[in-house]
Parts: C-alpha cells; sequence; structure tokens
C-alpha cells in the first residue's frame, strides 16, 4: 500500500511539473492525399495510385521547448484505380475506402529563430487507428456500408514547418502513412499507404 501510494504521489509529481510547461495548440487542416494498396512493405509499387482531399483537425500538447504531442481527428480517402484482376472484373475500376483516421504522434521541435518562437521546424512519428466508413466502386458508384476489417492499424510519419501569418500560424505537413491491417475484398494480401501534403491554420 505505502509503495502504490509514493508511485501514484511521484505520477502525480510529474504530470504537475509537466502541466506548469505544457502548452497546447488546436487547429485545423486540410490538402490533399496520394494513395494506393500494396503488399505490406513494397514501398516502390505505387502503381494505381488514387488521389483524394483530406481534412480534420489536430491538438497538440508542447511538453518541452522541443518535445509535443499532436493527435488528431482526420478523413481522408484510400485505394486503388483502374483494378481489373485484384476485383475480378474485366473493366478498369476504382476500388475506394472511405476512412476517419485518429493519428497519435510524436512531435520534435527545432525553432528555425530563436528570436521567434512560433517559427519552427518539426518532425513528427506515431501510430494511427483508421476506421472505415464506406466503400466504393467506380464507375459503378456503389457505396457500401464498411464490410470486412473495420479498421486499419498503421504508422505514419513526416515532416514539416510552422510559421506566422498575420495573427495566426500556418502549419505545413507532408506525411506518410503505412498501413498494417489487410484490406477486404482483395484478391491479394493488400494494405493501404499513401502520401499526403497538407496545410493547417492554428486557432
Amino acid at each position: 500500500m505505502k509503495n502504490s501510494s509514493s508511485i501514484l504521489l511521484a505520477f502525480a509529481l510529474v504530470l504537475s511539473s509537466t502541466a506548469l510547461f505544457a502548452q497546447s495548440q488546436f487547429g485545423l487542416r486540410t490538402g490533399l492525399a496520394a494513395t494506393t494498396l500494396s503488399t505490406l512493405g513494397d514501398l516502390p509499387d505505387n502503381n494505381h495510385l488514387t488521389y483524394s482531399y483530406t481534412a480534420g483537425a489536430f491538438y497538440d500538447l508542447q511538453v518541452s521547448k522541443s518535445v509535443a504531442f499532436q493527435t488528431e481527428l482526420n478523413y481522408v480517402r484510400k485505394g486503388r484505380n483502374n483494378e481489373t484482376s485484384e476485383l475480378n472484373t474485366s473493366n478498369p475500376t476504382d476500388y475506394l475506402i472511405h476512412y476517419l483516421q485518429v493519428p497519435v504522434l510524436f512531435q520534435y521541435r527545432d525553432a528555425l529563430n530563436a528570436d521567434k518562437p512560433r517559427s519552427f521546424f518539426f518532425v513528427n512519428a506515431g501510430p494511427y487507428a483508421g476506421f472505415v466508413l464506406s466503400n466504393q466502386t467506380r464507375p459503378s458508384n456503389t457505396v457500401q456500408l464498411a464490410q470486412g476489417n473495420k479498421t486499419d492499424w498503421g504508422v505514419t510519419f513526416g515532416v514539416g514547418f510552422q510559421a506566422p501569418a498575420g495573427k495566426k500560424d500556418l502549419r505545413f505537413d507532408l506525411r506518410y502513412d503505412m498501413g498494417f491491417s489487410a484490406v477486404a475484398n482483395q484478391a491479394d494480401d493488400y494494405h493501404t499507404k499513401g502520401l499526403s501534403l497538407t496545410v493547417g491554420i492554428v486557432l
């Protein structure tokens, strides 16, 4: 019991000291994503790319001068275009998956100028969970509620920078996603992967 109390007290002290320094930011982000499906780890296979917009919101907590943690709630569409054998059809067909994606990122920041703390370069990395909203095929444009694997677990990493624009701060982010969960309704063991470029505004 005494050990448990000591652990709880130490944990509370850590949280308190972190909270004294912590600064939080909330913002919105939007941009473009280029995605495809391929076997896990096959980075050179970028065939059948499909393009879509992505949009969402972010919240970050800066716990030291150089370290922050950021979580987001984003919409993104992933998939492949002009599939034939993968979908057992002779007509080129786009297979698209609509996700609500939640990453939790570790962020390392390096101030571009010590006199301008609002401007900094950063590196992101962390896991994400993508919740399938629906599946879509084109040109038939058939939309179905999520079938098969309804959650895509993966990792995301990238780089970016933040700079002031008047009274607001703009944040530019280049990021790569790699899914670990196999995509349903595919003839091969396909996984999602994608590259996105977004711009965000800190509110």
